[in-house]
């Protein structure tokens, strides 16, 4: 916004993907499952039913990759975000990587 201080603002590190598939999440001693919004190299959002404490460490279950431990950094309403607590490959990751058969058709 012009004229406005923008410097306490955190330059994003990784682009986001976007994804909207249901994945198993584990808090502590239960599994939720979340709704996957969009995922990046270094976090994810997701939708989801349960209060999840900010600084909580959780982990999804990613396609491709198998469970990957995060820390929750923020929740609003029925929406939350992840960091990774190790950064994932997309290109691993089945909800990024380029399909095969998506491929022979824009071929």
């Amino acid at each position: 916004m012009p004229g406005q201080d923008r410097s306490h603002f955190v330059q994003r590190r990784s682009d986001r993907h976007p994804v909207n598939d249901a994945a198993q999440m584990r808090l502590q001693l239960y599994n939720v499952e979340v709704r996957v919004c969009d995922v990046s190299q270094s976090g994810f959002m997701a939708e989801c039913d349960d209060t999840v404490e900010i600084g909580s460490h959780v982990t999804l279950d990613v396609p491709g990759l198998g469970p990957v431990r995060a820390q929750v950094r923020w929740q609003i309403g029925g929406r939350m975000g992840g960091m990774f607590l190790d950064p994932i490959r997309l290109t691993q990751c089945e909800w990024t990587a380029i399909r095969t058969e998506d491929l022979a058709l824009t071929a």
